[in-house]
């Protein structure tokens, strides 16, 4: 297969160990090699949930920051054409060199709100799948492509914004508690465009 195009979006999420809330969020567009085998990046599985060894990255110094921890994931796509149509591939995956936590926040209740991150990742991969599922796009009609990608990778962003708002950086638990029943519903309902 040719590849015609690798994009990524990368998008970081944080929790804080402060109660004041005033917490750094930023989110960057980043061209990363599309490998199965690089030992820095995890795809999602069932079987594997995240632990805090998978947080290679270091913290910065910065001594003023409230931010706690940052996983950074991705819903990574490539498409080739192939006999006159788009044939594509889409997965998601956890960026082990990008993510980190501080020392001090190695809880449970960081890895569980840490980890819904990546399954909300990991439920607008499958999302996508299925809204392309019952497509056919020719060879020159990426621009189709490209808009249903950009429309769910739109929500995937809204989405995860949406749950730190809400679970107040998982400091919310009644709110945290909620997304820790709502987002495996997710998986659920698009269980069947888990990539083979």
């Amino acid at each position: 297969m040719q590849y015609i195009l690798l994009f990524i979006l990368s998008c970081f999420f944080v929790g804080s160990s402060d109660s004041n809330h005033n917490h750094d969020c930023s989110t960057h567009n980043n061209v990363v090699p599309w490998s199965d085998d690089d030992m820095d990046r995890l795809e999602w599985s069932a079987d594997h949930r995240l632990n805090w060894n998978d947080f290679l990255a270091e913290p910065p110094r910065r001594k003023n920051s409230n931010v706690a921890a940052i996983t950074s994931s991705v819903i990574q796509y490539k498409y080739a054409c192939e006999n006159g149509y788009l044939n594509f591939d889409i997965k998601s995956i956890f960026l082990r060199d990008e993510s980190w936590v501080r020392d001090n926040a190695r809880t449970s209740d960081y890895l569980q709100h840490e980890q819904l991150h990546f399954d909300i990742t990991e439920v607008f991969a499958r999302k996508l799948r299925n809204r392309l599922s019952g497509e056919q796009f020719r060879c020159n009609e990426v621009y189709k492509f490209e808009r249903i990608v950009n429309e769910q990778l739109a929500e995937w962003r809204k989405m995860q914004k949406r749950y730190d708002i809400e679970t107040e950086f998982s400091l919310n638990y009644y709110q945290q508690d909620y997304w820790d029943e709502f987002v495996p519903r997710l998986l659920k309902i698009y269980e069947k465009h888990q990539r083979d």
